[in-house]
């Protein structure tokens, strides 16, 4: 009796699932390559252009920050040098009265244009002054109209301020500037934080020099920053302790770490900055991603961004390519099955050139296409076997299209770093002068320190002040105050041609002589007196010369152990030989 036949035993049938199986096999490792380049090049872009956003804004804020720490520095030098020594400032009131006074133009100078800036002071110390009900120095603050304003402040009032541990004895035990944590200034009604600077004399407290930044309006800048549609930016702690966002400020409860729950890429919340990566996380049943950057004063700039909207066009691209790879599949394997059903001789040969194909040879030798089953099938896999490479090739352009996109990518983002470079090193250069800038003399420092440390370091320290700017300034105007400060500049440069010369401060020029130059600081010494007499000769007006003050000293490695030591010896000297010129010229050095 004859067995029936099922839908399986047919060798007809049996080849053409063969050749639907294969076609599938195909298909899906085509689009599993095609996805996961495309996948990889998107992914990577995406976090790229997300990290260089929150680095550039963060940029944009720290040099906020930056200027508030330059502008305490230069208060802290300018009041520093106008203290004799601790029992002087301690028994005469009327000098740190005129000190104060003296820095009134200074101060507003130096911050009142800066609209995030709530407040700058300057106050001596309880070692100096004691508890007394005497106001010791000037708090300066913004009123309603965006002027400053001082608040009386006198010294018993700090024992009792409830805020004194952030700008007055956080600061005094540390012994060095540092940036405060936020804090509610309730004189002032206003979120700060503060940059504050203690000044030291023979290890003794005398004064406080801080400026306030108000942390709404600081923060609500940080709020109207966004990143395409969705993106957002805020401030958190160092330890992710706190999240701080414009509209959550008033609240006592702040969002912090520990409420997101990290997914990946954990490892970044400890480093710097997020680099080239993202941290990817769910918060209130949300995908999240973010990327951040250390700020100056230690707080982290984070931007934040959904999930799905920083990868959508990845997401979108890959369902595109699955939607036509497997369409194709499914016209492939139609095809496969229509011309499969209709094989009736040998199949051997097509078997056996299934199996080759199967494992990425197409080069195989098919039936000939005559006109019968079998020629139809070795048609058909002729067309399809074509179809594949020409997939293949399609694929293949793609890639090199992102890898072309990659390059310009990369070539726009070495574009930008050249651009921070050239930013970076404008920085060094005085604006007014085109000498060296105080960033430049800062660095140089160190480097100095480092020479010393290694026993390598052989040098001098010319300080220079021209006498009479703030003279000059009231008497004939800034712009002959700039003047003046460009021709000592440039004398400065006529005796030092092969020399780095760097301005420190309004009024306040160093050099450090190069070695050629060093070794002849004697005879540039008189090069620059001689150069300073001739402007004696230039007017009777003493406003109308060039005056400058100076002082030399040479490095000893038996008595210095840091630069420092060598540039107070020189700053000493200088402000002898000014205190000659004054009286040479017959005016006070209160004036």
């Amino acid at each position: 009796m004859k067995k029936p036949k099922t839908f399986f035993s047919s060798i007809s049938t049996k080849l053409m699932m063969l050749i639907i199986i294969i076609i599938i096999v195909l298909a899906a490792s085509l689009v599993a390559i095609s996805i996961g380049l495309t996948s990889k090049i998107l992914t990577e872009e995406a976090a790229a252009q997300m990290n260089l956003f929150c680095e550039e804004r963060g940029d944009d804020l720290d040099t906020e920050l930056l200027r508030i720490e330059d502008a305490v520095g230069s208060l802290s030098r300018w009041t520093k040098s106008k203290i004799p020594s601790v029992e002087t400032i301690t028994e005469d009131s009327e000098l740190r009265d005129a000190i104060v006074n003296d820095a009134d133009d200074l101060i507003r100078y130096m911050t009142e244009e800066n609209d995030f800036v709530q407040g700058a002071y300057i106050h001596y110390t309880l070692d100096i002054t004691g508890v007394t009900n005497r106001e010791e120095g000037v708090y300066y603050t913004r009123d309603v109209n965006g002027k400053f304003k001082i608040i009386p402040f006198a010294q018993e009032e700090i024992v009792s301020d409830p805020v004194a541990d952030y700008w007055y004895y956080g600061p005094i035990e540390n012994k060095k500037a540092l940036w405060t944590d936020p804090y509610f200034d309730y004189s002032v009604e206003e979120y700060l934080i503060s940059y504050i600077e203690p000044i030291f004399i023979d290890d003794v407290p005398v004064a406080i020099i801080g400026i306030d930044i108000s942390f709404t309006r600081l923060l609500e800048w940080v709020d109207s920053l966004k990143y395409h549609e969705t993106g957002y930016m805020f401030l958190k702690e160092a330890d992710g302790s706190v999240h701080y966002h414009f509209e959550d400020l008033e609240y006592e409860h702040q969002h912090s770490d520990d409420e997101d729950m990290i997914i990946e890429n954990g490892e970044l919340m400890l480093q710097p900055s997020t680099g080239e990566e993202l941290i990817r996380y769910y918060y209130e049943g949300r995908d999240r991603v973010m990327a951040f950057v250390t700020l100056r004063n230690g707080m982290k700039f984070v931007l934040c961004d959904g999930y799905d909207n920083i990868f959508k066009e990845r997401d979108n691209a890959t369902i595109l390519m699955i939607s036509i790879t497997v369409g194709i599949a499914i016209v492939f394997a139609i095809i496969a099955a229509y011309m499969a059903s209709r094989v009736t001789d040998p199949l051997r040969k097509l078997t056996a050139a299934a199996n080759e194909i199967s494992e990425g040879d197409y080069d195989v030798i098919l039936p000939p296409e005559k006109n019968n089953e079998i020629g139809e099938l070795s048609r058909a896999f002729r067309i399809a076997i074509d179809n594949i490479r020409a997939r293949r090739e399609e694929i293949e352009a793609v890639v090199r299209a992102q890898d072309r996109k990659i390059v310009k990518n990369v070539k726009t983002i070495k574009q930008q770093e050249d651009d921070l470079v050239v930013m970076k090193n404008l920085a060094y250069v005085d604006p007014l002068t085109n000498v060296k800038s105080k960033h430049a003399y800062e660095d140089t420092v160190k480097y100095i320190d480092e020479q010393i440390k290694n026993g390598t370091a052989e040098f001098a320290v010319v300080m220079c002040d021209l006498n009479y700017l703030k003279h000059i300034n009231d008497n004939l105007g800034h712009k002959a105050g700039d003047e003046a400060i460009r021709k000592a500049a440039y004398m400065l440069c006529k005796v030092f041609p092969m020399s780095t010369v760097f301005r420190i401060g309004g009024d306040e020029f160093v050099v450090i002589p190069s070695v050629l130059e060093y070794a002849k600081i004697d005879e540039k010494q008189n090069l620059l007196k001689a150069m300073i007499n001739e402007q004696n000769n230039v007017s009777d007006n003493y406003l109308e010369r060039i005056s400058i003050a100076f002082g030399c000293a040479v490095f000893d490695r038996n008595i210095d152990h840091s630069y420092q030591e060598v540039f107070d010896r020189a700053d000493k000297i200088m402000y002898e030989d000014k205190k000659k010129i004054h009286e040479k010229d017959g005016i006070s050095t209160d004036r």
